[in-house]
């Protein structure tokens, strides 16, 4: 009996830290078979490759969170950068153009919600539909071509900076992931959210305006991406068209480890940052190491597999328990 309850606790903890666990000992391979990993330098640096994915996929974790599905998150983001890139080459402060990118990212969201929970189309569709849309938009506005131009060093800075040798873009990264755990976890309407996400039916019999909390994870998504795109345009000093697609699968993979750490089956801030960290040591071990790039889409794949199955095995014992 007691080797039982020996044996039980241990599968709690693995559940509840395996993907943790995990991390820690690809990163400790990295550092015994690849030279260089471990440096300062080198771990600085892949904080500041992740920055960007971390922003976006924080984002993405909003709407999961609510259990709604937004495949325009990329797209949006791309055209973020070339608004933003636009408007600050055209010579308006960058401030000012912030905040326009950021309502327009937020529209967009707010639009999805409505059409989701006020139309009645599943937002598989609706996003899908959008993200297309978003296409249309950015090769009306740059004909396929990036934007170039000197853009204002206080612009700049946001993707270039650094403070106290740390890179601006990490400490952002870090701020988006601290609020959003706060939001959902200290905060009434983090915790609606969820409430939405566990159980549509229950929450609404509840009193909670579901409707609502659907929409805000859609806006919330959104806007996330909106930021992502004027972090993109500030690191690379250039609007590209198609920016941040690649943005895509990684938040996708992020997302979903994130949702085998702490608590099975559920999108949280702190586990899609889990799942940012193991695609950027991944992705930098592996560029050390000399391995070709599709092997790196290939392991993406692969724990993108693993961690929906973790999950669904996961769910479906605690369905039969």
């Amino acid at each position: 009996m007691k080797e039982r309850a020996m044996n039980s606790r241990f599968q709690q903890l693995l559940t509840k830290y395996g993907t943790i666990l995990a991390l820690v000992i690809v990163t400790l391979m990295f550092s015994l078979f690849v030279p260089g990993f471990v440096n300062s330098r080198n771990l600085l640096n892949i904080l500041r490759q992740v920055a960007l994915l971390a922003v976006i996929a924080e984002g993405f974790t909003m709407c999961l969170i609510v259990d709604e599905l937004d495949l325009s998150f990329a797209n949006v983001a791309s055209l973020a950068s070339v608004i933003a890139g636009a408007l600050i080459l055209g010579g308006m402060h960058p401030f000012l153009a912030i905040v326009i990118v950021l309502a327009v990212g937020a529209g967009i969201g707010l639009l999805n919600g409505l059409l989701v929970t006020k139309v009645g189309i599943p937002s598989l569709i609706t996003t899908l539909a959008m993200g297309i849309i978003s296409v249309g938009f950015i090769y009306m506005f740059t004909d396929g071509l990036s934007l170039y131009g000197a853009m204002p060093a206080g612009f700049l800075f946001l993707g270039r900076g650094s403070i106290a040798g740390i890179p601006f873009l990490v400490i952002i990264m870090f701020a988006v992931v601290l609020l959003a755990h706060v939001l959902v976890n200290k905060f009434k309407v983090g915790k609606h959210m969820q409430a939405t996400g566990a159980n549509v039916r229950a929450a609404r019999l509840a009193g909670i305006n579901t409707d609502f909390y659907k929409i805000l994870g859609l806006v919330l998504s959104s806007a996330g991406a909106a930021l992502t795109g004027i972090l993109l345009t500030s690191r690379l000093g250039t609007a590209n068209p198609e920016g941040a697609t690649g943005f895509m699968m990684d938040s996708f993979a992020s997302a979903l480890m994130g949702m085998t750490v702490l608590s099975i089956g559920r999108a949280k801030p702190l586990g899609t940052l889990v799942g940012v960290l193991m695609i950027g040591v991944i992705s930098n071990g592996m560029t050390l190491a000399g391995a070709p790039y599709y092997m790196q889409d290939i392991t993406k794949g692969v724990i993108i597999l693993l961690s929906v199955t973790i999950t669904s095995l996961q769910s479906k014992r605690q369905a039969d328990a």
